[in-house]
């Protein structure tokens, strides 16, 4: 029976200390690898793989406030953005928040159109005004009641008449005594045709006194009407 011949990659190298450095026993000569003899290895697992956490993070630090870095999407993250104000509460994460504008800006167009809604009714009612024909006094009347003795004062009554237009009546009372009113003013409403003006004229100590009450109007047309009473006090 034939020995088989030795592999030599089953040679040893002797592990005792060689007394030279030529020793041939200390050169151990492989031979080539074979493909099928290569065996690939897995890398090591990464430690932050399982757990989540940032590798070479210090264990038992922690941190607040914004700029401290973290995982996108956590609870963290999520409170840094809502801090600075780039994130609504109820907005997802990593949305810009849009700035609410101011009330003014927001009800700007509103208030445009009431503007200009209230300026076209003020023009719209200032040409009316200015299409109706204007105001005229057509005439005038003055009644004086009988003066009762020694009365101390005397009511005395005008009418004016107008032709219906709304406007204004400048007129003022004059007393035969020589004494007038301020110029006064009446308004008139549309469609009203006739208005009332009083004139309250005091007396003071005894005597007879023929008195005479003139109503003038001054405009818009000029109109002069008067009344005339007695007043007696013994």
């Amino acid at each position: 029976m034939s020995t088989p011949p030795e592999d030599p990659r089953l040679r040893f190298v002797r592990t005792d200390p060689a007394s030279r450095s030529d020793d041939p026993d200390l050169t151990v000569t492989l031979p080539p690898a074979e493909p099928a003899a290569t065996l690939h290895l897995p890398p090591p697992p990464s430690s932050a793989a399982g757990t989540g956490t940032e590798v070479g993070a210090a264990e038992g630090e922690t941190r607040f406030g914004p700029g401290v870095p973290g995982a996108s999407g956590t609870a963290d993250d999520r409170a840094t953005e809502i801090w600075r104000g780039t994130l609504t509460p109820d907005g997802p994460s990593g949305v810009p928040a849009r700035r609410r504008r101011p009330w003014w800006r927001r009800e700007l167009p509103s208030l445009l159109v009431v503007v200009a809604v209230v300026v076209a009714v003020v023009l719209g009612m200032r040409s009316c005004a200015a299409a109706r024909s204007p105001l005229h006094v057509v005439g005038a009347t003055v009644t004086a009641p009988e003066a009762g003795r020694c009365a101390r004062t005397v009511l005395v009554t005008g009418v004016l008449r107008t032709d219906g237009n709304p406007g204004t009546v400048d007129y003022r009372w004059k007393r035969s005594d020589g004494t007038a009113s301020a110029v006064l003013h009446q308004e008139v409403g549309e469609n009203v045709r006739s208005s009332e003006v009083v004139l309250r004229w005091s007396f003071d100590g005894r005597g007879t006194m023929k008195a005479t009450a003139t109503l003038e109007v001054l405009s818009p047309d000029p109109v002069t009407a008067s009344a005339a009473f007695t007043y007696h006090c013994s």
